[in-house]
């Protein structure tokens, strides 16, 4: 027996159950935010959905410090903080886009970098509080089976950050 469709009316329904898959991983990823009981919850909830969600086990939160127009590492979970302890926004120029808001990914298959860095970076995705890029979450090597962040990735994305904030602002309202 074959998953290849035999009529349009099948394959149509096929894209409509991956739809609904994809739907749910993001509703997913919201509620666990948003259900996150203190600042440690959050910080777990981003891990979970980076691992879960996403298909990434290295994954670091950066706090913008804007006076120094640096990012200091806040938390990771896989990478080695030595070797990402900061990242200067002169020197990296996709911080710029993603420190005015909007999240930055690898092309797909492509071996293009995101940061100067040695290990390969996926994404580059904004945690925003009151509408300012407070923190940065950097989103590592991706899975072996995943070619790419793939578009119910940066659906997730934009879940983490919107609803991120309370991991870098305790006191941030859900």
């Amino acid at each position: 027996m074959s998953n290849i469709p035999d009529s349009p009316a099948e394959l149509e329904s096929q894209g409509a159950i991956q739809d609904i898959g994809s739907q749910a991983k993001v509703y997913a990823a919201r509620i666990r935010l948003q259900n996150a009981i203190d600042q440690a919850d959050a910080l777990d909830a981003i891990r979970e959905i980076a691992a879960n969600l996403i298909g990434t086990e290295e994954v670091a939160v950066f706090k913008v410090d804007k006076k120094r127009s640096e990012l200091w590492l806040y938390w990771s979970f896989g990478v080695d903080p030595n070797k990402h302890s900061v990242l200067e926004v002169s020197r990296e120029s996709k911080l710029k886009q993603v420190l005015g808001g909007k999240p930055v990914y690898r092309l797909r298959l492509s071996n293009e970098n995101l940061l100067s860095t040695d290990d390969p970076v996926s994404a580059l995705v904004p945690i925003l509080v009151d509408g300012s890029a407070c923190a940065v979450i950097v989103l590592f090597r991706l899975f072996p089976h995943k070619p790419g962040i793939e578009p119910v990735d940066r659906e997730i994305c934009e879940v983490l950050s919107n609803c991120a904030g309370r991991a870098i602002e305790p006191y941030h309202s859900r």
